[in-house]
């Protein structure tokens, strides 16, 4: 799974670099971007209290003369132990997201531009519970696989030419399957169960990204 996940990102990093070699005359090759919205909830001591989490903290752009290709990603690895009266729980979880598409962007002053476009998204999620009893191991878990997309709009602001600041919603639907697995026995075998859904995931702009261009 992760290899096909590699080989996707690699693949849509090149047809990026492809797009992009239309036009060097007005817009740069490679635009850097970093989802830096916990950041700054951090210095106004909220802590990220009530903010959806944005699944994509860095972003690379590739604007042509026409449209800018784009993409977004973000992985996670995350090992914690749980102590209680009852036992102990080891917990392994693993987040990936990556996002692929095309945005236009139009002009409205010298300081904003505005601009829209459609993403494909995909994501790979796994959680492994194992919990510790006086009567043997317990083991829990879930892991799934979804696709989709959607449009989006944004707004950006231009701090100087090679830093901009931009903000966007976006309304994706993704389809997911993947399978739980459950156990309440330690001398039975855990029972698996196939999941299948799908989702509609609006998002409004209150996450804040800043990019530099090179």
């Amino acid at each position: 799974m992760l290899r096909q996940v590699f080989l996707l990102l690699i693949v849509t990093m090149v047809w990026g670099k492809l797009s992009a070699q239309d036009t060097l005359l007005y817009w740069p090759r490679v635009e850097l971007g970093m989802n830096i919205t916990q950041t700054l909830s951090g210095f106004f001591n909220s802590g990220g209290q009530g903010l959806p989490t944005d699944p994509y903290l860095f972003s690379i752009k590739f604007p042509g003369a026409r449209s800018t290709f784009r993409t977004g990603f973000n992985a996670r690895l995350r090992n914690r132990e749980e102590a209680s009266n009852t036992g102990q729980r080891l917990i392994n979880e693993r987040d990936f997201h990556l996002r692929a598409g095309l945005e236009w962007r139009r002009t409205l002053t010298k300081k904003f531009s505005f601009y829209y476009g459609l993403d494909a998204i995909m994501r790979y999620q796994q959680e492994d519970v194992d919990f510790n009893t006086n009567g043997g191991t317990i083991e829990l878990g879930s892991n799934s696989t979804g696709f989709g997309g959607g449009p989006l709009m944004g707004l950006m602001f231009h701090l100087t030419s090679k830093i901009m600041l931009s903000t966007e919603s976006s309304l994706y639907g993704m389809a997911s399957s993947g399978k739980e697995r459950d156990q309440n026995d330690p001398n039975v075998p855990p029972t698996e169960q196939k999941i299948r859904q799908f989702e509609i995931l609006p998002s409004i702009p209150n996450s804040l990204y800043v990019f530099f261009r090179f």
